[in-house]
């Protein structure tokens, strides 16, 4: 394919062109398993992580299960913000705002997910976080408490352990790494 092709591609509306989800879930953000054929949609408004079979061939999505972003038990108002896959495939993460904590997500080998722990940011409002290049360290971005917050993760497990390290941010409401490579 050359440069002109490219330019002269149209996307085009699959058939079926959308997938459905409960009204009022307000999907936010979406995360490829690194085998692709899995996807998790993190619902801002539910607070519900939804998993679902991706079929690269057609680009579809089928829908097979919906698991809260919270602990069980858990009352009151929540909105998650982000969602992420570790590079190792066998874990998910959600971070949960007014909740002010990262969930974590076992992934079993047909992609099912089920709640390990979650763990207090030490912070206020994590709209974003990152697992850095290595895969030890998780930074959660606290927007309304002006840092970020660093956790060492345990690769067996998943689980975060607060390593006493914040780092005076305004308002962080992203963390990306740079390959200086």
């Amino acid at each position: 394919m050359t440069n002109d092709d490219i330019w002269k591609s149209r996307l085009a509306a699959n058939d079926p062109a959308s997938v459905s989800l409960p009204p009022g879930d307000g999907p936010r953000h979406f995360a490829f398993h690194p085998n692709a054929r899995w996807l998790y949609s993190l619902q801002e408004e539910s607070s519900t992580l939804v998993r679902f079979d991706y079929d690269a061939a057609n680009g579809t999505l089928t829908p097979k299960q919906t698991i809260s972003s919270l602990p069980s038990g858990f009352q009151g108002t929540d909105y998650t913000s982000e969602v992420m896959v570790s590079a190792s495939g066998r874990f998910v993460y959600t971070a949960n705002r007014l909740h002010d904590g990262i969930s974590i997500f076992s992934v079993d080998p047909s992609g099912e997910l089920t709640y390990v722990a979650e763990e207090w940011t030490r912070g206020d409002y994590p709209r974003s976080f990152n697992i850095d290049p290595t895969g030890n360290y998780f930074y959660s971005c606290n927007q309304r408490g002006d840092a970020i917050t660093t956790f060492r993760i345990n690769p067996r497990t998943g689980r975060l352990f607060f390593t006493g390290q914040y780092t005076a941010v305004g308002t962080p409401s992203s963390i990306v790494f740079l390959d200086l490579r």
